[in-house]
């Protein structure tokens, strides 16, 4: 039975939208590694599974409907790589911040508060989760799709944000004309920081694209800009991903896997000792996940009502740099 390895990537597994004037570097979509890397499984593993290509952002608008697009495509395993714009913190969200502040010390002191604006305290403000994004807001959103897959008893791959060293940082960014923050590395580690654990709590499997990047020769053979891939590293990619999921396959669910009849609703309530109904609190779940063996899947009741997909703006807009 041949199954779908399916990728929910950003900009970064391909999106023509970067390309301007300013880049030395061009290509098209042959040249990513959700294309090389569906050569490579098709030639080198014929009939063992195929590569599912989503281009998107997850957000906090639109984790079920990218939930819902994994699961029409019926994974055997899941690649996440996500997360960039979760990183790019700027001067309106400072004053956010500031002002929230100023509003809960008036209304305590009656008592004005002095802000100044400084990327080194903003960088700080993002470790620390004070900000309108933050690192445990992106793993709580990272945890759903995770936990979503796992308790169907689908495999996840999650790729990390590479962490270039701070001397590229803000030397090459036409993508958005975005300069990151100084202190962008220390956004991007506390982000890695905060969803690898989850990952691995739901015994995912993680490609730390930092070790990738530096194996490649570093930031300046791996990127195009600040954070989209050169043809290089999405060639290197294709053959990381290609050998970690060959060793993820041979647990895929087979034909008759309850799973199947559960990967986006399901017409009926449970009638098998295979799905277990889980009725508790999410934070909760790992425990009673834990306790399942590879044949069941665990499912919540309302999982079994109308398909959860909204509707409306589910992008986020971030300033421009001239705003900045």
């Amino acid at each position: 039975m041949t199954v779908n390895v399916t990728i929910l990537g950003d900009s970064r597994t391909f999106d023509t939208y970067f390309t301007n004037s300013n880049y030395a570097t061009r290509y098209g979509y042959e040249k990513t590694f959700p294309h090389v890397w569906r050569k490579m499984a098709l030639v080198d593993a014929p009939g063992e599974y195929d590569v599912v290509h989503i281009p998107d952002h997850f957000r906090g608008g639109t984790v079920q409907n990218n939930i819902v697009r994994l699961a029409l495509t019926n994974p055997a395993v899941v690649v996440i790589l996500d997360g960039i714009w979760d990183t790019l913190i700027g001067k309106k969200h400072f004053l956010e911040y500031a002002e929230q502040r100023q509003q809960a010390l008036s209304a305590k002191t009656g008592e004005s508060l002095e802000s100044y604006y400084d990327p080194s305290t903003l960088s700080r403000l993002f470790v620390a989760g004070e900000l309108s994004i933050s690192p445990q807001n992106f793993a709580h959103r990272a945890r759903r799709i995770i936990s979503y897959f796992r308790r169907r008893q689908r495999q996840i791959i999650w790729m990390t944000l590479p962490v270039p060293p701070r001397a590229f940082v803000g030397s090459n960014y036409h993508a958005g004309d975005y300069q990151p923050n100084v202190n962008w590395d220390e956004c991007l580690s506390a982000v890695n920081d905060a969803v690898v654990p989850v990952v691995a709590a739901y015994g995912g499997a993680v490609l730390d694209m930092t070790v990738e990047m530096n194996a490649l020769g570093g930031a300046n053979q791996a990127f195009i800009d600040q954070w989209h891939f050169t043809p290089a590293f999405h060639a290197h990619l294709a053959k990381a991903l290609h050998h970690q999921a060959s060793l993820l396959i041979p647990s895929a669910p087979g034909a008759a896997h309850v799973s199947h009849n559960y990967m986006l609703g399901s017409p009926d309530s449970p009638k098998s000792d295979d799905v277990i109904l889980y009725e508790g609190e999410p934070i909760d779940e790992l425990e009673a996940f834990s306790r399942l063996v590879p044949r069941q899947i665990m499912v919540y009741p309302s999982e079994f009502g109308p398909i959860d997909n909204p509707r409306g703006n589910d992008r986020v807009e971030f300033e421009s740099q001239a705003l900045r």
